[in-house]
């Protein structure tokens, strides 16, 4: 609930009496008392994102998500970039997520983890110590404000926590497992900075969140695009005179992040939260020395992806034909297979959606 004031007055008196009523929630960030523990939809939640047009384009800002681990990004979470892990469905179908399994699809094992933070709005932070975390495994599980789109939020009671404070919105996510956990000043609920106010500064942050075409092996994330560090080796046809025309292998820069030649179970490219290709291992095997992909300048290392017809929603059409397309994630499967969703076709939506997104909280 928003604080309202509302005022109203009453012309029929001759002093013009104001009428002043006023309604307020203290401390908007705990959780709500409940008479016993509150269920995950118990937990207010704000007004859902609808991502649409143009118009809505606010809405479909700062939807990235970083994930530091010992502060190093391993995943940006957010619903496209899901490993495939299972989910339970709320009220109205709204899919839900276990923490703790989302987390060691991420490679992060539960019982490896000291605390994890939660970053919201303003720099505000909700925890979970690792021991509560191993303890109700079923207890912490966050959503997406939009069903399969929108923020992550947070969706648990913390009656009975450590921390009993809610961020709702998730903005970055901060896992201590080697490093020791940062305090949580509990008036101010954020972590101090040097100079004694509170900081957006990620603990032991070792290097800027990304901002490019992530490539994501298995649910971790092995490398982001960045201009200047993409090499002559990845380069299919080179442009004449910049790297404006140059086209650039997919295999190839996959294989610079590092994987290792070898079969996979499957190849998704996903461009916000909608999966606008996917290639089976034989078509990736027979697609790979030719799926390329373009880096357009202005855009942080999105790369722009040609593609073909079958790796498309609806193949079959007569009319289909390969398009072009900002990608904001690679996801390669190896070990894993890709949870089951749809196709989306490829619009002027799909390049709004991934330019976009940031890593920025507001």
């Amino acid at each position: 609930m928003w604080a309202r004031v509302v005022q109203t007055r009453d012309r029929m008196r001759p002093l013009g009496l104001l009428v002043l009523s006023a309604a307020c929630v203290a401390g908007c960030g705990r959780a709500r008392p409940t008479p016993a523990r509150a269920t995950p939809l118990e937990v207010a939640v704000e007004p859902p994102d609808v991502p649409t047009t143009e118009h809505g384009s606010r809405k479909l800002r700062n939807l990235d998500a970083p994930v530091f681990v010992d502060g190093a990004e391993v995943a940006v979470l957010r619903y496209g970039d899901l490993p495939p892990i299972a989910h339970t469905e709320l009220a109205g179908g709204t899919p839900s997520f276990r923490l703790a399994d989302y987390l060691e699809a991420i490679g992060v094992p539960a019982a490896s983890v000291r605390s994890v933070h939660l970053h919201g709005n303003n720099d505000r932070i909700a925890a979970v110590e690792g021991a509560e975390l191993r303890a109700e495994r079923a207890r912490f599980v966050f959503t997406f404000s939009s069903g399969t789109t929108g923020t992550p939020v947070q969706r648990w009671d913390t009656e009975g926590l450590a921390n009993d404070f809610v961020v709702h919105e998730i903005r970055k996510v901060s896992v201590f497992v080697k490093k020791a956990p940062v305090a949580v000043h509990p008036r101010s609920r954020c972590h101090l900075g040097p100079e004694g106010a509170c900081t957006k500064d990620v603990p032991y942050q070792s290097a800027e969140a990304t901002k490019g075409t992530r490539v994501v092996v298995d649910g971790r994330m092995i490398g982001a695009v960045k201009r200047r560090r993409i090499g002559d080796d990845v380069v299919l046809l080179p442009g004449s005179g910049s790297d404006e025309g140059t086209t650039y292998s997919v295999a190839g820069l996959a294989r610079s992040f590092g994987l290792r030649d070898g079969a996979v179970t499957a190849v998704e490219l996903v461009s916000g939260d909608e999966v606008i290709g996917r290639a089976t291992g034989e078509q990736w095997a027979r697609l790979a020395r030719t799926l390329a992909f373009t880096l357009p300048r202005h855009e942080h290392g999105k790369v722009r992806v040609r593609v073909p017809v079958e790796l498309q929603a609806d193949p079959r059409d007569p009319e289909a034909r390969e398009s072009d397309a900002l990608v904001s994630a690679i996801l390669v499967y190896r070990a894993t297979h890709p949870i089951a969703r749809p196709l989306a076709r490829i619009s002027p939506e799909t390049d709004l959606a991934v330019r976009l997104a940031s890593t920025g909280a507001p």
